[in-house]
């Protein structure tokens, strides 16, 4: 990689880790000479660790956690001249106080970027909604965001240098960000060459790993795979859920079809993971917004035709083969932290 910048900058990752993107992508840049660290106020359960964490999670009350939040947020102001805040938080603010200290941070002259992730800026119940509409209930559509994300958002439009979204489905509510999308540490996930259970049972085991059911569609899921076995053919579904982050590539490695989400269409961090380990995957995606990535190898997976889908899989492994090759192919290409980091440091440079 070409480094974009000769100047070390002094960037902040802030406040909610998701997933460990802060961190790997913090690494990345600290491996490039830059003076980078990632600060989450509240600790995840997946078992991803950052340089810094308040533990906001773990206080009693309001008090408590302004007492932690407050000198930090001095300390940070002081030490760094790039924020790059994460969930649609920043550092400081509550109630009719949100976002306070980002008229403080741009005063100071420091570079304000937000990237946003999806239920930030996404009420849950819309996805709720989305369920029930693909379950055939005859149901009202919701607003997509709630007030509260709405008052957020037009704090964000006002004091930040550049919004962000990880998913070209985000340019719904925030037409105007960047798509940065997810990055992947491409020297962990790769394949260890170990083949997939099958190739001594003849299962065929398709992973699902929602972090959320109502989320990802999960009973659609189990549905669709239920049905493949009760038409004869050999499959196990495996649900890999509250499972810590350093366990779950052996489990998919043993699988040899991946499942994402089925519902609000583009992919996630789980099919970065299996494309960049080899294995085909199915997820829905929005025929709206595929021009922004046209190459994407991911097999369509809406509820209505997810069976007929796996069942193709199943029953070709030349075609799972191929899709995994252009996976890994992909994801080098789009998702790999390094390529990630280029994309941020021009984002940066172009705020100055």
């Amino acid at each position: 990689m070409t480094e974009l910048t000769t100047k070390p900058l002094r960037i902040l990752f802030a406040p909610h880790e998701i997933g460990g993107q802060m961190q790997l992508m913090v690494e990345e840049l600290r491996r490039r000479g830059h003076f980078a660290t990632a600060a989450s106020y509240t600790q995840e359960w997946f078992g991803h660790v950052n340089d810094v964490n308040l533990n906001l999670n773990m206080l009693k009350n309001n008090y408590q956690k302004h007492a932690r939040t407050i000198p930090f947020t001095i300390w940070a102001a002081q030490n760094y001249d790039i924020f790059h805040f994460f969930w649609g938080e920043s550092l400081f603010g509550f109630g009719p106080f949100m976002h306070i200290d980002l008229p403080i941070l741009k005063n100071m002259g420091k570079k304000i970027f937000v990237h946003f992730r999806g239920l930030d800026v996404i009420d849950l119940k819309y996805f709720d909604y989305l369920r029930s509409k693909t379950a055939g209930d005859d149901i009202d559509e919701p607003p997509i965001s709630r007030p509260e994300q709405l008052k957020s958002l037009a704090k964000w439009r006002k004091y930040a240098d550049r919004m962000l979204i990880s998913e070209p489905d985000l340019f719904r509510v925030v037409p105007e960000a960047e798509l940065v999308q997810q990055a992947v540490g491409l020297d962990y996930w790769q394949s260890s060459g170990k083949p997939p259970r099958s190739t001594r049972d003849g299962i065929i085991r398709i992973a699902h790993a929602p972090s959320m059911r109502r989320k990802k569609g999960t009973e659609f899921v189990v549905k669709s795979v239920a049905e493949l076995k009760e038409m004869g053919y050999p499959v196990e579904l495996v649900l890999i859920e509250k499972v810590p982050y350093n366990e779950v590539k052996d489990l998919y490695e043993m699988c040899d079809i991946g499942v994402d989400q089925v519902l609000y269409g583009w992919d996630g961090k789980t099919s970065i993971e299996l494309m960049a380990l080899g294995k085909p995957v199915v997820c829905y995606i929005n025929p709206e917004w595929l021009h922004f990535r046209p190459e994407l190898p991911v097999q369509y997976g809406y509820p209505i035709q997810l069976t007929r889908t796996l069942a193709r899989l199943v029953a070709d492994a030349d075609l799972r083969n191929k899709l995994g090759s252009q996976g890994i192919a992909y994801v080098k290409k789009n998702h790999d932290v390094r390529v990630v980091i280029d994309q941020c440091l021009k984002l940066y440079q172009s705020a100055e």
